[in-house]
């Protein structure tokens, strides 16, 4: 009996002694992504909300910009392919009238030339024949010339027996002649031909050069006025009716190219192509266009009407929409700094506004039109 209350003596002892030495127990922390119960938290990672915070230092930052929502009756209706090319008095082509040889030239490339400056200068050149028949009418003219040299000088020493009309007559032969002889030695000059512009403008690339033969019809130089230009569209039967007299135009690059001005419309042709059974369009740009575009360009006419029924649409700045996971997006700036993540379905837009058909947005909210892609990375990984 002894002996048993002096083991559990000396195991209280062993027993108080182990929990003072060891260390108190740590509470237990589950691991991200295990299923812990029902009191299991989402894994880092994943966004909690659909705000975002951004202090306002941030923003400056980043430039963040925002514009309001609002209703429109105007967005695009139809984009038509078209070609810049020069209008009435923007590009003047100069040809050879006859065929020669370029004695002189006074044009350089990139030169700017008035209307009705001399470009160069070109000599006829004849053939074997011409010049033969050339020299008989030459040497022709002047045997006629001294023959009536000669029977006026005869008259005039009997001019006192002569019948005053053979002097007349001898007279008038003598003036002829010389007539005659003056343009037959003044051919050689008249065989040359001053080259000018047909318009005021720049002197395009040319490769001429003095003594260079060049043969009648012969393109010699281009000149091109760049602030005269136009752009022709064609328009196809089932848009026909998109073009309303309403309606605005805007010429713009094709994808990847920067720019766009506005454009003016000059006649919507009555005539169909006979081939692809289409309609010409023809837009004038205004300065800014001019500076931008240049003839032989390829673009695209954004047209701008109306909408159906002349009804106003909630638009908003194209540059606002982004995505998200695939899906079309907008970030709404509601607290100085807060913005909120609406889901939109755009519509019709064109470079500046785009409509919604659909969302969670209303009139006068403000949107984010720069700064859209730092909002959703902070979204993505908040």
């Amino acid at each position: 009996m002894k002996t048993k209350h002096k083991y559990l003596a000396a195991t209280a002892v062993a027993g108080l002694l182990l929990a003072t030495l060891l260390p108190p127990p740590a509470p237990l922390l589950a691991h991200g992504g295990e299923d812990h119960g029902d009191g299991a938290k989402p894994s880092a990672g994943v966004a909690l909300t659909d705000e975002i915070s951004l202090p306002k230092e941030s923003q400056y930052l980043f430039g963040v910009r925002t514009a309001l929502v609002a209703y429109s009756n105007t967005y695009t209706r139809l984009t038509l392919y078209a070609t810049v090319s020069a209008a009435a008095g923007g590009e003047g082509r100069v040809v050879v009238p006859q065929t020669g040889r370029v004695v002189s030239l006074a044009a350089q490339v990139g030169q700017t030339v008035r209307a009705g400056q001399t470009l160069a200068v070109v000599e006829q050149t004849l053939d074997a024949t011409q010049q033969i028949g050339l020299s008989t009418e030459r040497a022709n003219a002047q045997a006629e010339l001294r023959a009536a040299q000669q029977d006026y000088a005869r008259l005039q020493t009997i001019a006192d027996i002569a019948a005053r009309k053979d002097v007349v007559a001898a007279e008038l032969r003598l003036r002829q002649a010389r007539q005659n002889a003056g343009i037959q030695n003044g051919q050689a000059s008249q065989r040359r031909v001053s080259i000018t512009s047909p318009i005021s403008g720049t002197v395009d690339v040319f490769s001429l050069a003095v003594g260079q033969q060049v043969s009648q019809g012969d393109e010699l130089f281009r000149v091109i006025n760049p602030g005269k230009l136009r752009v022709t569209a064609e328009v196809f039967a089932q848009d026909l009716g998109k073009i309303t007299p309403s309606a605005q135009f805007r010429v713009e690059g094709l994808q990847g190219q920067a720019g766009g001005a506005p454009a003016r419309l000059v006649v919507f042709s009555n005539v169909v192509n006979p081939v692809n059974q289409a309609r010409q369009l023809i837009l004038e740009l205004d300065a800014a266009g001019n500076s931008q575009f240049r003839a032989g360009q390829a673009v695209n006419v954004q047209v701008v009407g109306q909408s159906t029924g002349g009804q106003q649409q909630l638009v908003v700045p194209t540059s606002a929409i982004t995505d998200l996971s695939g899906k079309p997006v907008v970030f709404v700036h509601g607290e100085p700094e807060q913005f909120k993540i609406r889901y939109v379905q755009p519509g019709p837009a064109n470079g500046q506004q785009t409509v919604l058909l659909g969302g969670d947005v209303n009139e006068n909210d403000r949107v984010v039109t720069v700064g859209t892609y730092q909002l959703k990375s902070i979204y993505l990984n908040q």
